[in-house]
């Protein structure tokens, strides 16, 4: 019986000491209490999954600080020898020291109270009680025994965070070059005669004094190579109408000429040659100037030190633009394109210790200025009014870049029958940028005109105007014997308690031979939701030889989102002169339905002690827009009905678009997508037109009609003349089987007519592969490893990760000449060979597609290798 107890209690001795000696759970004695290393998952969502070692005493966990704070990418150091552990929480002014030999502990510049039975020192780490670290570090984190999972709330100001999205940023950013590098260039064509657009107007009104009505008539087409406009316009309805009134027709031809740097474009009509002598004329213009409107100005070369290993990214107006990895030298540099009107450029910075800094400064381009030793001109001739007559001018108009920030300009206007008040001209005028946001601009015409403008501008905080202008004597440009000039403004969205404030001046002095006259206008406006307060007044003196007379009025808009289903406006408007209360009146709208909306108002004018009412309803169709508008006050009631639209005729579709907005002088456009069998680009008489093909085109209005199987995209409100770039959505197709040849297309479109962009689209291929590790004699599939495919003849390039069994699949290669390889970062990092380093193949273009299988890889570490 006692062997029997001997040999038991040495079988317990031996299974306690092999259960202590597991590495999941060891059992550390200290004088205070019992631990229990025990393995736990760590999670934070969108950036950490990573099992972690923890402390157990039965009834707390104690999570490794040094551990969660690396996962966390948090600055922290550590002394085992003194025990001690230090660093920068988020920021480098948020520090903290545990100093477990002297038990004292600092937070945040504030003493925590030492309690033995929170910490724990181990060989490796030191451990923090869940319930201490939450506190001290204001932390959200919580532990399920269940799952043996601690969770802990994501604070977006984590940097593991921070690095996560800059990656995303910098991969989207990679992705979009990459796409853009695959595009085909339409070349633009000039048709000797193509139908076009017609904007219309028709104003009617069946009641009230005259039932007089009226339209307008634009027509816009492509003639001759160039784009033509008519306009025309008359009136029915009494014996004063005119059906068709010749005062209201006009015309302009214009015409581009490619790749000509000495002329770039002709006009024939109603012309003008701009400058500081610039009239209406109706004749010939030529210009080298460009046909779209500068946007691009210049590049400009960023660089500074900041230290070796930082991150640098390069925000254009807050949208990433690019980014660099400082080397041993701790320069950074970037080349980045600068555009006209203001830029905000912002420089992010990320220490690899933590550190983060920023340096944000605005460019501002006045459309003013234009590139160092660039030339334009434009030169006019034609008939134009002068003293109530027709007579033939000349003008002339340059300007030359003399550097980037100054610009100088000579303009002239010379009459080709003068008389003795009619004499030529020429004037001078320059554009300086002194600063970046402030600007100054002369120009200096004799017998005419001297004139100085100062602009100041800092968006979002401050504009200032300040302009002055001395005026000769002469009868034909002077007839009101205006002796100077000056005008001030200045303007401010302020900030006060939080609520948004505007403010506005502006006060101008006329000066004459025997008047003078001074005219103000100020204002505010308060959004203090849901209060909306605007206050507008005006002072105006004239001064002349006799007397002088003033005059003061304001007025008060009151506004308010309290009420649910409508937003009503309160005016009045006082005049200080009369001491009298001279209008008010209430006024809301409504939106009806998703296309129509109901105003109403009411005015009480005391001046002619009338009320009236009127009423306003806007039908907004896809077509058109209809506005009827009903008035009645005590002494005449009158009803009025407008409708105004477009019509865009698609010559190469023989279909119409209608628009409620106007459409003379825009261009448009509409992706048409083909079966290309034989895979050469063009569409044969055999093959057929698909339906439902979607693209991006910036700055476009997209109209989509047609049921959800036969959908058609059309792309309306394009600048005339504009490069576009088209983005293709490969993934907008019903059948996952057809895919665009290529995904990007640029095209110069033409105004007032509809450009067809046709996209081949082919049946694409499959591929499939896999990617296995051996590991001994053991060969196993890898899963979550990246396998590259990419175009040879397109460089474009495509991820795809292996599945848990190392297989890999895509269905959507079109055909061409790829390559596949692996992630080469990922294969350095891990110690892998591959075998083979790539894999070359051929997409043959076939009917229906073909599946290309085998694409292989076999990892071994480099160890197996030498061995």
């Amino acid at each position: 019986m006692n062997n029997l107890t001997l040999q038991t209690a040495l079988i317990m001795t031996i299974l306690i000491l092999l259960l202590s000696s597991k590495i999941n759970a060891q059992t550390y004695q200290t004088p205070e209490m019992e631990l229990e290393e025990i393995v736990i998952s760590f999670e934070v969502p969108k950036a950490v999954v990573s099992d972690i070692v923890v402390m157990y005493d039965g009834t707390s966990i104690y999570l490794p600080l040094i551990k969660v704070f690396t996962l966390l990418d948090i600055n922290i150091e550590a002394d085992f020898l003194t025990r001690k552990v230090s660093g920068f929480y988020l920021t480098k002014d948020k520090t903290f020291d545990f100093d477990l030999a002297k038990n004292h502990i600092k937070v945040f510049g504030e003493e925590i109270p030492y309690l033995a039975s929170n910490y724990y020192f181990g060989d490796d780490d030191l451990y923090v009680r869940l319930e201490t670290l939450n506190q001290i570090f204001d932390l959200n984190a919580d532990f399920d025994f269940t799952l043996l999972r601690v969770f802990l709330r994501l604070d977006e100001n984590f940097p593991v965070y921070k690095k996560l999205k800059r990656k995303i940023a910098r991969e989207k950013l990679d992705k979009e070059e990459i796409a853009l590098k695959d595009f085909v260039n339409i070349k633009s064509t000039k048709t000797y005669l193509e139908a076009g657009s017609v904007d219309w107007l028709l104003s009617t009104n069946p009641i009230g004094v005259k039932s007089k009505h009226y339209y307008n008539l634009r027509f816009g087409s492509m003639a001759l190579g160039g784009d033509l406009l008519i306009t025309s316009g008359g009136s029915f309805g009494d014996e004063d109408s005119k059906l068709f009134d010749t005062d209201q027709l006009d015309y302009k031809w214009h015409y581009v000429f490619n790749k000509n740097t000495f002329i770039t474009q002709a006009e024939i009509g109603n012309v003008t040659g701009g400058g500081a002598l610039s009239r209406s004329l109706d004749g010939l213009m030529v210009t080298n100037r460009p046909q779209v409107r500068r946007k691009f100005f210049q590049s400009i070369i960023i660089s500074d030190f900041v230290g070796p290993d930082w991150e640098v990214e390069l925000y254009i107006d807050n949208k990433l633009a690019d980014y660099v990895m400082t080397k041993a030298d701790g320069m950074y540099e970037f080349s980045t394109d600068v555009f006209y009107g203001s830029s905000n450029i912002e420089l992010r910075m990320y220490g690899p210790n933590g550190e983060y800094l920023i340096k944000e400064h605005i460019v501002r381009v006045p459309y003013t200025l234009i590139p160092k030793n660039e030339f334009e001109y434009a030169i006019a001739i034609g008939d134009g009014f002068e003293n109530r007559e027709i007579k033939k001018f000349i003008q002339t108009n340059s300007i030359y870049g003399v550097t980037d920030k100054i610009t100088l300009g000579i303009s002239s206007e010379i009459p080709l029958s003068p008389d003795e008040n009619s004499k030529p001209l020429m004037g001078l005028d320059a554009t300086y940028q002194i600063i970046g946001n402030m600007t100054f601009n002369a120009a200096l015409i004799p017998n005419y005109l001297n004139r100085a403008r100062l602009n100041y501008s800092l968006p979002s905080v401050l504009n200032l105007n300040v302009d002055f202008a001395k005026y000769a004597v002469n009868p034909i440009k002077n007839p009101l014997a205006t002796q100077y000039n000056v005008h001030f403004a200045i303007s401010s969205p302020l900030k006060v308690f939080g609520q948004n404030v505007g403010v506005r001046y502006n006060v101008s002095y006329d000066k004459y031979l025997e008047t003078s006259a001074i005219n103000m206008n100020y204002g505010a406006n308060v959004s203090a939701n849901p209060i909306y307060f605007t206050y507008i007044g005006q002072y105006k003196i004239n001064n002349n030889f006799y007397d002088s007379e003033s005059q003061m009025q304001s007025q008060i808009l009151l506004s308010t989102s309290l009420l649910k289903f409508i937003r009503p406006q309160f005016r009045v408007d006082y005049n200080h002169t009369t001491s009298m209360l001279e209008k008010y009146g209430l006024f809301f709208a409504k939106r009806i339905f998703r296309t129509s909306q109901l105003g109403f108002s009411y005015e009480r004018n005391n001046q002619s002690k009338s009320n009236t009412f009127m009423l306003t309803i806007n039908f907004l169709q896809a077509f058109a827009d209809f506005t009827s508008r009903f008035s009645k006050n005590a002494n005449s009631t009158s009803y009025n009905q407008m409708q105004k639209g477009s019509i865009r005729y698609d010559s190469q579709n023989k279909a119409f678009h209608f628009d409620r907005n106007n459409s003379i002088g825009f261009g448009a456009a509409v992706v048409k997508p083909f079966l290309d069998d034989n895979y050469n680009g063009v569409m044969d008489n055999e093959e057929e037109y698909l339906e439902g093909l979607r693209a991006k085109i910036k700055g476009a209005r997209v109209n989509v009609t047609g049921s959800t199987t036969q959908r058609k995209y059309f792309y309306n409100n394009l600048r005339p003349y504009e490069e576009y770039i088209v983005q293709i959505d490969q993934y907008s197709l019903d059948d996952p089987m057809l895919k665009p040849t290529h995904e990007n297309y640029k095209v110069k479109i033409n105004p007032n007519v509809v450009t067809s962009i046709k996209v081949p689209i082919v049946t694409a291929s499959e591929l499939s592969g896999k990617v296995e590790r051996k590991l001994g004699l053991i060969t196993s599939g890898l899963g979550g490893f990246k396998v590259y495919i990419m175009n040879l003849s397109k460089e474009t390039l495509l991820e795809l990760p292996t599945f848990n069994s190392g297989d890999f699949y895509y269905l959507g290669l079109i055909p061409g000449s790829y390559r596949a390889y692996l992630d080469k970062g990922a294969l350095e990092k891990y110690g892998y060979d591959c075998n083979p380093p790539f894999i070359d193949f051929e997409i043959q273009p076939v009917e229906g597609g073909t599946f290309i299988e085998d694409i292989n890889f076999l990892l071994t570490t480099k160890s197996q290798d030498s061995n």
